[in-house]
This record gives structure tokens, C-alpha cells and sequence, in this order.
């Protein structure tokens, strides 16, 4: 069967966890107090508003932005790229800049890696290393909540405008979501105050429905969802056009926002903490059965959709 009909989602699923286990479900890797993370994509990955060195920038955020998410703070990034010869030198010199700048804002040491040829579009994969500043203790049980760290729907409005040929304007602040995310370093700080409350996190690149699926079937509760923590000003402008909350969701990839299941004992301390350091948080909902690997909307099992490199957004 071809990859495009089986999905990546899927392949990990049915091939990768013959020699994971139940590890396909982290977004890193830890060990002895390390955290680990591979991230990439094609160089093809380009928007009109966008250059070499936004790229360069994007790659590291997706990476730490696991890394950060998880309670580990990045230490060391290394990049493998591959370009075509034909490439000027200055779009490569860009593609540099933006993964030291990022590196940097991050506060990581950038300490090279592999530079090779390609025939065609090329790509970038950055890897990076993580200090881990918290040791969840995963006790999930029924009734934990549910966080989003902020709002979505900022890439979404990209990407939808994207397929109708930019015909639908785009928010600025969208604009920027997309070409230089930021992942909030106060996460950290967030892991040192609430660490012994944390069940669970994973951030949000794919979409928030696979997100949200990757936290069911790792935890083995069911996730019900009462609400979705999307930007008014993006759904009016989405709305008008015809696009309702589930196309919203389906094209939710590369937020960089942040999901949290956390004991409901100090979550109203958790919100009001997490507002104070320039947060949007909102409650999405919570742990539902044990041994039901599935997300539900107001009593209805959700479809999961999103992206997938194999198939795209589906």
C-alpha cells in the first residue's frame, strides 16, 4: 500500500510502534534527565510573505517547541540541510542567520551539523537537546482538565486562504503566526510552579484535534471537550467566507500552542497564572473513561482531521 493512502499518522501507528511501543505517543525522547526532539520539512514550505530566513527560525521554534512544551529547556540545536547548487549563496547565509537568531532567543547553543546537496527542493531537520526541569509524574484520572495554552486559528486563516488562492484577507498578526512563531519561554517557569500538578502537555503542530488524539491514546482516558479557544476576530473573518469551526480545526497545524492536563485541584490558580505571564488559556475540557481512546464535542465523537505529510490536510 502506498504511504499516501496509509498516512504518517497511521504508518507510526501500524509500523513504528512494532519497535516503540507506546513511545510513538511522546513528542521527545528523555532519558537521565536529557530531552530530545527531531523536527523538519521541505524547503518547498515557502509563503510569498516569507524568506530563507524565516524559515531558518521556523524549523528551531518547531523543534523547541516540543522541547519547551515537555518541561526541558533547550540546550544544544543541531540542523542537517539539504539544498539545491542552483541556491543562491545569500538565501543559504539567510537560512543560517535565522537559525542562530532563534537559537539565541532561545537562549541554546547552535553547534552545526550537516550541510548537503539536493536535486530538489531540499529540506531543513533541526535536532535539539533539552535540560528537563520537571519530572511529570503521568497519574492521569477521569475529571483531570484540559488547557490550551492560548488561542488558535491564526494559521488556519493562512492556510484556508491559501487554498482559495489568497482571495480571503488575512489578520496581520496570522501573517506572523505563520512566517515567525514564537514559543512563550515562561513555560518553563510555568513547569517550576505547577510541576507536581502537571499529568500531561504536547504542542500543537499538526492540528489541535491530533494533538488532542495523541494526548487520549497516550494517557488511555477518552478527552471530552466543552469549547475551543478560537480568536473571535479570525472566526468572524473565516465565517464570512463560509468556514465554520471544524475547517478551523482541521487547518490548525503549527500553532505552536501548548496542551495541558493538569489535576483539577489548581487550575483556577493555573489560569489566572498562566494569564498573568501573557497567556490566552483557556479550559478545553477534560479526562473522560479510562481504556476510551477518543475525543468528544459535547457528547459526540470528534473526527479526527488535520495535517499529515503524506496525505496532507485530511
Amino acid at each position: 500500500m502506498k504511504l499516501k493512502d496509509i498516512g504518517e499518522h497511521e504508518f507510526i501507528k501500524r509500523s513504528l510502534s512494532k519497535y516503540l511501543g507506546h513511545g510513538i505517543f511522546y513528542d521527545v525522547y528523555t532519558e537521565d534527565g536529557f530531552t530530545y526532539k527531531i523536527d523538519g520539512f521541505q524547503l518547498s514550505y515557502f509563503f510569498s510573505f516569507m524568506d530563507y530566513y524565516d524559515i531558518g527560525w521556523k524549523a528551531v521554534t518547531a523543534t523547541v517547541s516540543d522541547i519547551i512544551t515537555s518541561g526541558s529547556k533547550p540546550r544544544i540545536i543541531l540542523s542537517s540541510i539539504g539544498v539545491n547548487s542552483e541556491m543562491e549563496d545569500k538565501q543559504l547565509e539567510d537560512l543560517f542567520y535565522g537559525i542562530i537568531n532563534a537559537t539565541e532567543y532561545y537562549e541554546a547553543k547552535y553547534v552545526g551539523g550537516d550541510l548537503n546537496n539536493s536535486e530538489k527542493n531540499g529540506w531543513i531537520d533541526i535536532a535539539g537537546i533539552g535540560k528537563k526541569l520537571c519530572d511529570i509524574k503521568s497519574n492521569p484520572e477521569e475529571g483531570d482538565i484540559v488547557i490550551i495554552s492560548d488561542e488558535i486559528g491564526f494559521t488556519s486563516e493562512v492556510f484556508i486562504s491559501y487554498l482559495n488562492n489568497f482571495n480571503i484577507p488575512i489578520h496581520e498578526i496570522s501573517k506572523l503566526r505563520v512566517k515567525h512563531p514564537i514559543v512563550n519561554k515562561n513555560i518553563l517557569n510555568f513547569y517550576k510552579e505547577f510541576c507536581n500538578y502537571i499529568v500531561s502537555s504536547t504542542d500543537i503542530s499538526d492540528g489541535l484535534l491530533i494533538s488532542l488524539q495523541n494526548l487520549s491514546d497516550r494517557l488511555n482516558y477518552s478527552i471530552l471537550i466543552e469549547e475551543f479557544n478560537i480568536n473571535p476576530g479570525v472566526y468572524e473573518n473565516l465565517r464570512r467566507y463560509g468556514y465554520g469551526v471544524n475547517d478551523i480545526l482541521k487547518y490548525s497545524g503549527e500553532e505552536f500552542s501548548s496542551l495541558f492536563v493538569v489535576k483539577k485541584e489548581k487550575v483556577k490558580e493555573i489560569i489566572e497564572w498562566l494569564y498573568h505571564y501573557n497567556f490566552s488559556p483557556k479550559i478545553l475540557g477534560k479526562l473522560g473513561k479510562e481504556g476510551e481512546n477518543e475525543i468528544k464535542y459535547k457528547g459526540n465523537k470528534l473526527a479526527i482531521s488535520g495535517w499529515d505529510n503524506f496525505k496532507g490536510w485530511y
